[in-house]
């Protein structure tokens, strides 16, 4: 959380700053608003992209995992005798359902974590893609020009 929020920073700063670069101050206002206008579209339109990828990549990865599981599967097999032991008290029947039960839930938990590594895999290669670009095309501010307004 620490590194999370000191790159902040690192973030909103810079953007900020180039904003402003080369507006007026009597526009300062407008370039406020627009930036506090795209900060929210794109905390939402970048929230729901990563629930919808989240979940799309946490039924693919369930898919995967259900395939390792089959009744010939020894692991699986010795998982479940285990489990069933735990939970014998409740009955034969209730014992294998709940030990089945613990086991599809341990497998949604699996797709989840590898859901989310991949995410923040596919992030990463975007942003490593991005931050040059925007370096590219980012206007520089000449000595002369309009002087940068604060916020």
């Amino acid at each position: 959380r620490v590194f999370q929020a000191a790159s902040l920073a690192f973030l909103f700063v810079p953007i900020n700053t180039v904003a402003y670069i080369g507006v007026p101050r009597e526009q300062n206002n407008q370039v406020s608003g627009l930036m506090n206008l795209a900060r929210n579209i794109g905390g939402s339109v970048g929230i729901s992209f990563f629930v919808t990828a989240l979940a799309r990549r946490s039924q693919v990865y369930q898919n995967q995992l259900v395939d390792q599981l089959t009744t010939s599967n020894p692991v699986l097999q010795e998982r479940l005798g285990v489990l069933q032991q735990l939970f014998a008290a409740a009955g034969p029947g209730d014992a294998l359902r709940r030990a089945y039960a613990t086991v599809y839930m341990t497998l949604q938990q699996q797709a989840a974590v590898l859901a989310y590594k991949r995410i923040i895999e596919d992030l990463a290669v975007v942003t490593a893609i991005l931050v040059p670009l925007i370096l590219l095309f980012l206007k520089k501010n000449r000595p002369g020009a309009a002087p940068a307004g604060a916020h």
